[in-house]
């Protein structure tokens, strides 16, 4: 099914990052796939996104700040193509005890285009991953030299500030410290899609049903959403929600090669029915104890022709989103 237009979204920089949140849908971590956007990607994926009438990106990760030259490359190519930059996303990481140091990264990037907004990312997720102290050191940075920002999600700041900013809280240890389950909160508030790491919260909290039950014959919303989609520096377009798999963006405006895209082709044309059908044929043994969503069955089929078929299913990108325990 050719995409014509797209509508809201960002380039994923790189998928290396410090913390594995248990809601990243992306499978993000200090193990994922290695790499940096080139600008011959950069320029590659901006002329694709341009012909398909995105006006503006954001740009993700991973944390696109752990490097500042590569993210001030990335900023100027989009702005020479004409695009807006709605915001850089952050975690705080790459924040140090040194604010020379700190305003130094900011700066490069800063300089590298105009109005530029910086997205900075607090919650009971992060908290296991990043010091709250990081966090506060940054919004503080920004607020000082003038730059646009925004925190996701403010509300949280002030359950944050309770905690000894100079240390992570794993989901126990929040639990035990205020009260309640921090974690299953923030997901019912995100009213997040659940896919990625995020599927073992899902699992963690769901219902599980029989397999049968998820199997469709339609090609699901999420897969034909072209609203809050992503790029990755890989050079493929990740439908919104449907993480793992991708289509290259000068594949966009064609009919998908089943020979190319093998797990894509089933899914756009007939739905989760014809995967399941298809790698039933390749060993796929469903679960007996069930699922937690469509999603989980789409994954685990997905994860099954991965690992034993990976070669055949080039769709399936990154590899080492298949290799983390989700």
């Amino acid at each position: 099914m050719p995409i014509k237009r797209l509508h809201s979204g960002g380039i994923i920089a790189n998928y290396k990052c410090p913390a594995s949140c248990g809601h990243c849908m992306y499978g993000c971590s200090p193990e994922a796939t290695p790499g940096y956007i080139s600008e011959e990607m950069a320029e590659r994926l901006c002329k694709a996104l341009r012909r398909l009438g995105q006006p503006s990106l954001h740009i993700g990760g991973g944390e696109p700040f752990l490097d500042a030259d590569g993210l001030a490359m990335l900023v100027k190519v989009m702005k020479n193509n004409g695009f807006q930059l709605d915001y850089i996303e952050t975690n705080a990481a790459w924040i140090t005890n040194s604010k020379e140091q700190n305003q130094r990264v900011l700066e490069k990037v800063m300089r590298a285009g105009r109005n530029i907004c910086v997205m900075v990312s607090a919650d009971p997720f992060h908290i296991a991953y990043i010091p709250f102290w990081k966090t506060e050191t940054l919004i503080r940075l920004l607020d000082e030299t003038g730059t646009s920002s925004f925190i996701w999600q403010e509300r949280y700041l002030s359950l944050l500030a309770k905690l000894d900013a100079r240390r992570t809280y794993s989901g126990d240890e929040l639990r035990q410290e205020l009260g309640y389950d921090a974690y299953l909160q923030c997901a019912k508030e995100y009213g997040m899609g659940f896919n990625g790491r995020a599927l073992n919260l899902l699992r963690e909290y769901g219902k599980k049903q029989p397999a049968e039950s998820f199997l469709e014959e339609r090609p699901c919303s999420s897969l034909l959403n072209t609203g809050h989609f992503h790029v990755d520096f890989l050079g493929r377009y990740v439908p919104s929600g449907c993480t793992g798999m991708g289509i290259l963006v000068e594949d966009l405006e064609r009919e998908l090669d089943p020979g190319l895209y093998p797990t894509l082709s089933r899914l756009f044309s007939k739905g989760l029915r014809s995967l399941w059908q298809y790698a039933s044929l390749k060993g796929f043994m469903p679960d007996p104890c069930g699922y937690a969503s469509k999603c989980d069955l789409c994954y685990s089929i997905r994860k099954h022709l991965a690992m034993t078929y990976g070669n055949d299913h080039p769709d399936l990108s990154p590899v080492e989103f298949y290799l983390q325990d989700f």
